[in-house]
């Protein structure tokens, strides 16, 4: 017995270099697990199983609101002021459909004990079980300031959730979901239905909380070098003493078994003013093993693979081929059970029957004449780069967590997930079977816990439930009583009053707090070695990688003219996708996984720390390769730069539309990065560049380009061989190699067949300049709230970058916008930055407003200016900021950092400045920046991306107005 808790099992994991210990803590009945190793990155987590039984999100609204002041940590958001002022690697909350987790992570031994600290604290003893305004601001209530004013909804998981269910790719899955598990919690929404989260009352809300979060339902997990017997003496005699085991069952119930396969229909919303036709999704989906099963979930995501989502898949091909939907997706589904799917999108609802039965004719076939074994055998090699790197994660400690979840949550080992050598043999073994034959005819086609959904597009339909809330608020105002209607205003002001009042100097001294003696004081090092050699430059970054070789050949692009750059950026996005001279499509991207860990081509800017407005244009090719099959990943690369064909109308007509639909989707879930980059493309050449290679403009350009594609494909072909032609030339590329050190002269070996063939040809340079112009757009989608930007380049009032900036953006964005943005105004994001090129940017996110938030944004200079902070204040802020200099990172991501520092020209002694500049930042300097605020405000370059009506609500505040799908 170790400070209360039983040692149950202890074992050293040789697949994740950790001796794992599980534990039992007696008196509580809470499960702890220590995976103890040489990672000083250290993590810890505490987890609890929250089946939810409705869609009102109270799991969701519980994750936000414990964090929001405790027992011991008594200001308003402990949370927030752990952001401000930790050197955590991570520090977050999630909500999954049936658990909620808190996880922390640093690399210093006292603010690792600090966030502990707060965590168990703000699980075990949170005040909202006392303080409803917390509730009332984190999930919802009843927005009303005067009798004059209508009634509305507000909250911030309100407004989160309203923005993701403006996505039909978050409809698409909850639908999937709920389809497969109608009578099980996994078919109610975990984060919450924005229709339904006003049905949660705050008595349901508390009850929900009492029922789960006691310590026999709690999972806790400690990862890396530590002393563990200290911890597990904190974590008792502070937090699991104060509790008795008790009976609790939060067990999850299986989805009975279907009859037969079900089909739904049911509706999902696009902007009023779009065209329905061709806009529905359909869905195919099974119940396909358990998760908690290791085996069958690797088999799921190897079929998955291999029949739904590769580009040579059989059902993609087969579906894409007959025009039934513009592109196929695979969802899945998160939970005890696994969901698996296709689905076809931008289709229509009629083609359900021939869309079923299309599928179920392949599979027959494919169970027939057997899988193809090459693309078994890369899915499985994805997989296992994908198990091995972490998913290039660089806190591996939280992503272990999670995983261990997977079968811990559900009562198994939760070791199984680090023991996967095992299983990757035995699934490697059964290629030369007919296992994976078996498990579709079994699993997928003859198993009747099946889904058939139609998703039908209907235009404006959120507008209309819009409608409806609006009348039902009406209904519910009048029904009011006057003593009734003035409790309600007065409940308004109340959480007024509780957001805007200011932490007592008492509460913010219960804050753990660092000094600035405990910090190391260290900056981002990492090793390189240049080469010159003939007409281009090795860099090569010594570092262990486990016997795989991360590559980069980046080529100049200062050749490139104004009107090549969107088709340049397209033919980032062919490569690989297209037929080449030695292999169909098809086949590429199985030929790729079967060799490499994938080959990926992309074109960006960086900036020119040496030269004012100076910037570098380039084109990237990177991959990366085991020793063995190194050279075989060269061999790949040739043939794709040199050989890939244009010439497939109906492939690159296949293309176009994935990459419009992607836009789509992403535009309406991160649409803040989308207007951060139209702002910068008013005023910046940077800008505008980046615009047309990665924006908005450049998805004009693809939609325009899939509508004229016949009229357009014999001079589309001619640009692409051009561009193609020149952007392959070796004169000043750089050829990036991150590595064992045994294995750099081998890789450079190994290149040299494929450098020698790049193009010499002396380019001439062009000197991009575009015409810049103030638009101001209001970009209006399908969405039911908003992204909206301010921005604006300081250079031309003198700027000079300083480490100072960044304690600066911490500053405001946790304090000032987080403050009247997001806990006031309701949106689920907030902030703003300033970066060495000179720009400012504000940005929101799933804002439910524009033009209070705009008013916000334009008043930061004055609050700057009255800004009053002591000493160990703004300490805090500094110390919140010295992580950004010395971010935990991945070997590999080293290696990729490395050469943007080596391109732009900054080295380690300007971080090493910038990092002093913040440690020595003063009040009396910050202050002086909101004069350069004022101005970037007053400039008034802004964007909204977001929703229809509010856009045109507020039709004075844009130059142009339009939506995004023309």
């Amino acid at each position: 017995m170790i400070h209360g808790f039983k040692l149950i099992e202890e074992e050293y994991i040789k697949d994740v270099d950790s001796n794992i210990k599980i534990f039992e803590h007696e008196q509580s009945g809470a499960r702890l697990m220590a995976m103890e190793n040489d990672d000083n990155n250290k993590v810890f987590g505490i987890g609890f199983r929250t089946p939810p039984d409705n869609s009102t999100g109270v799991a969701h609204i519980l994750e936000h609101s414990v964090l929001n002041g405790s027992r011991k940590f008594k200001t308003r958001e402990p949370f927030m002021d752990l952001l401000k002022s930790s050197l955590q690697t991570f520090l977050n909350a999630m909500t999954f459909s049936d658990k909620t987790i808190y996880p922390v992570a640093s690399r210093n031994n006292k603010d690792f004990h600090n966030l502990m600290d707060v965590y168990l604290d703000a699980v075990f003893f949170p005040r909202v079980k006392t303080k409803k305004e917390i509730f009332l601001q984190e999930g919802w209530h009843y927005e009303i300031n005067s009798k004059e004013e209508d009634i509305n909804y507000k909250g911030v998981v309100y407004n989160e959730m309203k923005g993701a269910y403006s996505s039909p790719d978050a409809i698409m899955y909850y639908e999937f979901a709920k389809g497969l598990f109608p009578d099980s919690i996994y078919g109610n929404e975990s984060g919450g239905n924005p229709y339904n989260i006003p049905e949660l009352s705050y008595e349901e809300f508390i009850d929900f909380y009492n029922k789960y979060y006691h310590p026999v339902n709690s999972y806790i997990f400690l990862y890396g070098k530590m002393d563990l017997e200290e911890q597990l003496k904190f974590i008792n005699d502070e937090y699991l003493s104060n509790f008795n085991k008790i009976e609790l069952d939060s067990s999850i119930k299986i989805q009975k078994e279907f009859e037969k396969p079900r089909k739904i229909e049911v509706e999902y919303s696009i902007a009023s003013d779009e065209d329905p036709k061709n806009k529905d999704i359909l869905i195919y989906g099974v119940r396909s093993g358990k998760k908690s099963n290791i085996l069958e979930a690797y088999t799921n995501e190897i079929l998955r693979s291999v029949l739904f989502s590769n580009d040579g898949s059989p059902l993609k091909l087969a579906l894409l081929k007959e025009g039934i939907g513009e592109d196929i997706d695979d969802p899945s589904t998160d939970g005890l059970e696994l969901g698996l799917g296709i689905t076809a999108i931008n289709t229509s609802k009629e083609k359900v029957e021939d869309f079923t039965k299309m599928i179920e004719e392949e599979l027959k076939k494919i169970i027939d004449k057997g899988i193809d074994k090459e693309q078994l055998e890369a899915a499985l090699n994805r997989m296992e780069y994908n198990l091995r790197e972490n998913g290039n994660f660089p806190t591996k400690g939280i992503i272990y967590f999670i995983s261990s979840l997977d079968t811990w949550l559900y009562d198994e080992d939760p070791t199984i997930q680090f023991k996967y050598e095992d299983v990757l043999k035995e699934l490697r073994e059964n290629i030369k079977t007919d296992y994976y034959e078996k498990f579709v005819e079994t699993n997928i086609l003859n198993n009747n816990n099946k889904v058939i959904i139609s998703l039908e597009a209907s235009p404006g339909l959120n507008a209309k439930k819009d409608v409806e809330v609006a009348k039902k608020l009406k209904e519910y105002k009048e029904s009011l009583s006057e003593e009734e209607l003035n409790n309600l205003i007065e409940e308004n002001k109340a959480l007024g009053e509780f957001q805007n009042r200011e932490d007592t100097q008492e509460e913010k001294d219960t804050i753990p707090s660092l000094k600035l003696s405990d910090i190391d004081s260290n900056v981002l090092e990492i090793p390189s070695i240049e080469e010159k050699k003939d007409n281009y430059t090795i860099l090569y970054h010594p570092l262990f990688t486990g016997k795989i070789n991360y590559i980069d050949l980046v080529f100049d692009l200062e050749f490139i003219k104004e009107e090549e750059i969107k088709y340049l950026a397209l033919l980032c996005d062919l490569l690989t996708m297209v037929d080449t001279k030695n292999y169909p499509y098809t086949d590429l991207d199985t030929r790729i996984f079967l060799d490499t860990g994938g080959i990926n081509v992309t074109a960006s800017t960086i900036y020119n720390f040496r030269k004012e407005g100076g910037y570098f244009k380039k084109l990237m090719v990177s991959s990366k390769a085991t020793v063995d099959k190194t050279e075989k990943m060269f061999n790949l690369i040739e043939e794709i730069i040199f050989n890939s064909k244009f010439d497939n109308i109906k492939r690159i007509k296949e293309i176009l539309q994935i990459i419009k639909l992607k836009f789509e989707s992403d535009i309406v879930e991160n649409g803040h990065q989308y207007g951060i980059n139209l702002t910068n493309s008013y005023y910046s050449q940077q800008g505008k560049y980046n615009e047309n290679l990665n924006g908005i403009t450049y998805y004009d350009f693809i939609v325009d380009l899939e509508k004229n594609l016949e009229e357009k494909f014999d001079s589309l072909q001619e640009e692409l061989k051009s561009i193609s032609g020149k952007v392959f030339n070796s004169n000043n590329m750089i050829f990036n190699i991150t590595t064992d050190e045994e294995e750099k002269d081998k890789v450079i070996h190994l290149s040299e067949n494929l450098i020698s063939k790049l193009s010499k040809e002396e380019l001439e340079k062009h000197d991009l300049v575009f015409n810049l112009e103030k638009k101001n757009e209001g970009i209006m989608t399908s969405s039911n709230v908003n992204y909206v930007i301010k921005s604006y380049n300081l250079k031309e009032i003198g700027y000079e970058y300083k480490g100072s900036h960044v304690v600066l953006s911490n500053i405001l964005s946790s304090s000032y916008l987080y403050n009247n943005i997001r806990a006031q105004g309701g949106a689920y994001g907030t902030g703003m930055g300033v970066n060495n090129s000179g720009n400012i940017f504000f940005y929101s996110y799933r804002d439910p407003n524009i033009k209070n938030t705009i008013d916000v944004y334009n008043k930061t200079g004055e609050f700057l200016r009255n800004l009053e902070l002591d000493n160990t204040e703004l300490t805090q802020f500094i110390i919140g900021s010295v992580t950004k200099f010395d971010p935990p990172a991945t070997n590999p991501t080293k290696g990729k950092v490395a050469l943007t520092m080596y391109i732009s020209g900054q080295t380690s002694d300007d971080l090493r400045k910038n990092l002093e500049e913040a440690l020595n930042t003063n009040l009396d300097e910050l202050k002086e920046f909101a004069k350069d605020i004022d101005y970037a405000m007053e400039k008034n370059y802004m964007a909204t991306i977001g929703n229809t009506e509010q856009i045109k609500e507020n039709k004075e505040l844009f130059g142009e107005i339009r939506q995004l799908k023309k």
